[in-house]
Formats: C-alpha cells, structure tokens, sequence
C-alpha cells in the first residue's frame, strides 16, 4: 500500500505528463496557425500577382503542388468577387489632369476564373467534382477564411484610396473650371 508521501510524489509526474500533453497540443496548434496563415497569403498573393500580370493563371496554378493546396485555391478563386473596383473616372489624360486608372490587383474576371478553372479541371478534374470547403483539412478551411478576410479588407482599402484619389481629381477639374470661368468673365 502506497504512503501518502508516496501518492504526493506520483501526481506531479502525472501533472507533467498532462503539461507536456498540453504544450504539445499548443505547440502544434501554433504550427497549424502558422501554416494555415502562410497559406493564406500565399493565395492572396498569387491572386493579386494573376491580376497584375506578373504570372499567367497556368504558372499560378503550378504554385500549389498538393492535392489539398489546389482544391483549397480552387474554392478560393470560385469565392471572389469578380472586377470589385468599378470605374467612375476617366483613365485617360485629358486637359491638364491625368486620368485616374483603377487598380488591377483585384480585377478578377468572371472569364480569368473559367479560365483558371478550367485549366484545373483538365489536369485532374477528380480533385474538383462536388467539392465542398468542409471537404477541406481544417488548416486549409482557415487559410481560405482567412484569405478571404484578407482579400476583402486589401479591396475594401484600394477601393477607398481610388475613391479618395478620384476625389482629388473632381476637386482639381472644378477648381481649374472656376478658375477658367473668372478668368473669361
């Protein structure tokens, strides 16, 4: 039969056992974080450098190698809004002013996304047919949450500045038609 001195010295070494348990679940949490948050820019990335004309959608697609990888990108891309920025300005130069041009980064089109998919389809349709997010590992359904809260919020904030600039520019077309105007009268 164990002393009570005995059982005291047995629970720490459970105790530990639990701590290191513990740690070791945190520590591949934070892995997971990690990579699910990597993953998510990668995305984010490699949409914006398709749309800047960096990458063709073939070279992007070949940026993701695993199965999970592309089926994740494949839902991503079919998640984002197509051309989310719309023109209310001249790009052109005219007068005095330069036009305003809208932002690429984000100038997703409904037939790049057929395209992309596609071409993805063709190498492996298998991957793609009935695909459902939570089909995915949980790593991949946060990275694509958070690509699309990233993605979003890059929109929103180019949105906001190319409607500031926009701004500006109406505001120096009115100043220079004012000032035309007292000039000639």
């Amino acid at each position: 039969m164990n002393t009570p001195a005995e059982n005291i010295i047995e629970e720490p070494s459970e105790n530990i056992k639990e701590v290191t348990n513990s740690d070791s679940k945190e520590d591949q949490e934070e892995v997971d974080s990690k990579a699910s948050s990597e993953f998510a820019l990668k995305l984010v990335n490699a949409i914006k450098s398709l749309n800047n004309e960096e990458i063709t959608h073939y070279e992007m697609v070949n940026l993701f190698t695993s199965p999970e990888e592309l089926r994740c990108l494949f839902l991503f891309i079919r998640a984002l809004p197509y051309n989310p920025i719309v023109k209310i300005y001249p790009e052109a130069p005219f007068l005095f002013f330069k036009g305003i041009t809208v932002p690429k980064s984000f100038d997703l089109s409904e037939e790049m996304v057929r395209d992309i998919e596609t071409f993805m389809k063709g190498q492996n349709s298998e991957y793609y047919s009935d695909l459902r997010l939570h089909d995915l590992e949980q790593t991949f359904i946060d990275a694509y949450e958070s690509a699309i809260r990233i993605y979003n919020d890059m929109v929103e904030k180019t949105r906001d500045s190319y409607h500031t600039s926009v701004k500006l520019a109406k505001t120096q077309v009115l100043k220079f038609q004012l000032f035309l105007f007292v000039c000639l009268f």
